[in-house]
């Protein structure tokens, strides 16, 4: 039996990155998890290290499922972008605003509400 690809994106998952406007976009839909989440930090640690922009938007309005390794992700961003002075604004879902919630996290967090934000 051949050895599940790593490199697979599971079904629903996507990320996409909009840097055509003033400040940096990452957009994701789905499941954000231990298999998912280190697209999402690459993606951020990009954006971030660019330095194009004071201001890096992460867009989790359409994330379904939220994990500790998604969280940590988020929280090792935000670290990195106030290394380098730039902001990162968090726009969570309601899987994404629980996690922030439940963990006590969200005075650590740039939370929005909106996603044009």
């Amino acid at each position: 039996m051949p050895a599940a690809d790593q490199n697979a994106t599971p079904p629903g998952f996507g990320i996409t990155l909009d840097t055509d406007g003033t400040e940096p976009r990452v957009v994701v839909t789905g499941e954000l998890d231990l298999l998912t989440s280190p697209q999402l930090q690459e993606a951020l640690a990009g954006l971030i290290a660019d330095k194009r922009a004071q201001r890096v938007v992460a867009d989790l309005t359409g994330v379904t499922f939220f994990d500790s390794s998604a969280l940590n992700v988020v929280l090792r961003a935000q670290r990195q972008a106030g290394e380098q002075d730039v902001e990162l604004a968090v726009v969570p879902s309601p899987a994404v605003s629980r996690v922030i919630e439940l963990t006590g996290v969200a005075e650590h967090l740039s939370v929005s509400e909106d996603p044009q934000a």
